[in-house]
């Protein structure tokens, strides 16, 4: 009796210690996995994350043009901004040519033209917003302004409208996400 209690007591021992180290080894690849999908970009009053591990390059290299109903079902770029101030802040989110891409992979002539791309901007709780990429004005998609300490989680989508070009086509577009702080905004009392 003894020695079959001794022996439990070992067996609990090693069960404890086998899920001590598994717990341990899931919660360092998870985090590890996180980190690596998450891409900072910070300044002294704003934060952006990107949760994708494009980060915030937009790389449209399949071309299938495809309505806006499947559009806004395709892949997403997710990204959070946060007010690191104690002060509202304005910020605008732009969509800009990746030119460094486009020269890297000597594509400029085979870029998609700006007016058959569509893309879907939303805040989480807000209606999807569809625009036309050559319908932006310096590539400014949208100009808000954000709370003190306050963070709000974006998510874009991009698809070729449905037009004339082939799916397979050669062309392509790689552009970025860019978020600009546009200065502290102060409300003036008006009398």
């Amino acid at each position: 009796m003894l020695l079959q209690l001794k022996y439990r007591k070992k067996e609990i021992v090693i069960i404890t210690f086998i899920l001590l180290f598994a717990l341990i080894a899931t919660h360092y690849i998870y985090y590890k996995f996180k980190d690596s999908r998450n891409i900072d970009y910070n300044t002294p009053t704003l934060d952006v994350t990107f949760h994708e591990k494009s980060g915030d390059e937009i790389n449209l290299t399949k071309v299938i043009p495809v309505s806006d109903s499947v559009g806004l079902a395709s892949n997403a770029y997710k990204f959070t901004i946060k007010n690191n101030t104690d002060k509202s802040i304005s910020y605008s989110i732009n969509i800009i040519d990746n030119e460094e891409k486009t020269e890297q992979d000597d594509c400029s002539l085979s870029q998609i033209s700006k007016n058959i791309i569509r893309f879907s901007i939303h805040k989480n709780g807000e209606k999807n917003t569809i625009y036309t990429l050559s319908n932006l004005v310096d590539g400014k998609v949208l100009t808000r302004i954000i709370k003190p300490n306050q963070k709000e989680e974006y998510t874009m989508r991009v698809w070729v409208s449905q037009n004339n070009l082939q799916t397979g086509s050669p062309l392509h577009y790689h552009g970025m996400i860019k978020v600009k702080d546009e200065g502290y905004k102060v409300a003036a009392n008006s009398q």
